[in-house]
C-alpha cells in the first residue's frame, strides 16, 4: 500500500448572532476545519467493531495492529416462538391475539383480527400473521413467519450493524415472557391457545466483533504493526441515547468517555502520539458500534 495525501482534519466553530440593539452581522467563533499533513506516515488501518456486554473489551494491539487480547465474539441465537391456531370459525367476528415481549413498546400488544365464517385454522393463522407483521412495535424486533396453522415470531436482534458489507445482528438473551396468545373475541370456534412454545431459546450476542482489525491493511497485506502513531480517530457511532464507550491507553488516557455519537481525535505530524495498546469497552453493557482509524509508521 503506497500512501499519499495523508491528512488529518480538525476544527470547531459556531456563528454568534449579536443581540444588542442596533447590532447586526453574525460573527464566527472558533476554528474552521483545518488540514494537517501527516506526510511521514506510511500505514493506515481503518475498521469498525461491535462491542456487546459489560465485560467485553476491544483491545487494539498497536505493536501488531490487530485485536490480540479482545474478548472473543459469540454471535448469539435468535429466539423463535411458535403459536398454533386450533379450531375453525363457527361465528364470524374478530379473533383476539395478544403478543407479549420484553422489548416491544406497549407490550402486551392486543390485536383484533377479523375472521370469516368457516375459516380454517390455516386461514385464521394467515390473517393473524398479516396482522402481526403490520404492527410496527412488534415488527421492529420480530419477523413473522409460519405455515399452515402456525404463527412464528423470530427475533431480528436488538440492533443490526453492517460490518464489511454484511448485516450483523446483536441478539438479546432469551425472553422468558415472550408469548403469543390466540382466542375468540367476537368470533366463535377457536380453542383457546393461551401459551405459545419457545421453539428456539435466544442466546445473547457477546464480546467483540472486529473482522477488519487483523494485522493487515485494506488490501490484505501485512502491516507489520506500528512503531510511531501520527493520528488516531475513534467514533462512537452508537445511535443517540445509546451507550457510551470508555478509552484507556496505559496512563495517557484512563476511562476517557466517548458518548454515543461522540468522537475522539488526535494527531501529531511528528508521529509522537502514545504507542501503548488501546482498550475500548462499553460504559455499561452496550451494544456499541465504534469506528477507528489509525495512521502510523
Amino acid at each position: 500500500m503506497d500512501l499519499s495525501q495523508q491528512t488529518a482534519f480538525s476544527g470547531i466553530s459556531a456563528l454568534a448572532t449579536p443581540r444588542k440593539d442596533n447590532s447586526s452581522n453574525a460573527v464566527k467563533v472558533g476554528k474552521d476545519n483545518a488540514a494537517t499533513s501527516l506526510s511521514s506516515a506510511t500505514k493506515v488501518v481503518s475498521f469498525d467493531a461491535i462491542i456487546n456486554g459489560s465485560a467485553s473489551d476491544l483491545v487494539i494491539d498497536i505493536s501488531d495492529l490487530d485485536s490480540t487480547g479482545s474478548t472473543a465474539w459469540t454471535a448469539g441465537t435468535a429466539q423463535v416462538e411458535t403459536a398454533t391456531v386450533v379450531g375453525s370459525i363457527s361465528t364470524a367476528g374478530n379473533a383476539e391475539v395478544i403478543v407479549t415481549a420484553a422489548d416491544v413498546t406497549g407490550s402486551p400488544v392486543t390485536l383484533s383480527v377479523a375472521v370469516a365464517l368457516s375459516d380454517t385454522a390455516s386461514q385464521v393463522a394467515t390473517k393473524i400473521r398479516t396482522a402481526i407483521a403490520a404492527d410496527a412495535a412488534i415488527s421492529a424486533f420480530y419477523t413473522v413467519g409460519g405455515t399452515g396453522a402456525d404463527v412464528v415470531l423470530t427475533h431480528k436482534g436488538t440492533v443490526q450493524y453492517t460490518i464489511q458489507g454484511t448485516s450483523t445482528p446483536v441478539y438479546p438473551a432469551n425472553d422468558a415472557t415472550l408469548n403469543i396468545s390466540i382466542d375468540n373475541d367476537t368470533c366463535a370456534g377457536l380453542t383457546t391457545a393461551a401459551t405459545s412454545t419457545d421453539t428456539t431459546a435466544g442466546v445473547a450476542s457477546a464480546g467483540v466483533y472486529v473482522p477488519g482489525l487483523d494485522g493487515n491493511d485494506f488490501e490484505g497485506l501485512a502491516t507489520s504493526g506500528a512503531t510511531s502513531i501520527y493520528g488516531l480517530y475513534i467514533s462512537n457511532s452508537t445511535a443517540t441515547g445509546g451507550d457510551g464507550v470508555t478509552i484507556t491507553q496505559s496512563t495517557t488516557m484512563v476511562d476517557q468517555l466517548i458518548p454515543a455519537q461522540g468522537v475522539l481525535q488526535t494527531h501529531d505530524p511528528a508521529g509522537g502520539l502514545a504507542t501503548g495498546d488501546i482498550t475500548i469497552e462499553p460504559e455499561n453493557a452496550g451494544p456499541c458500534l465504534v469506528e477507528v482509524v489509525i495512521v502510523s509508521s
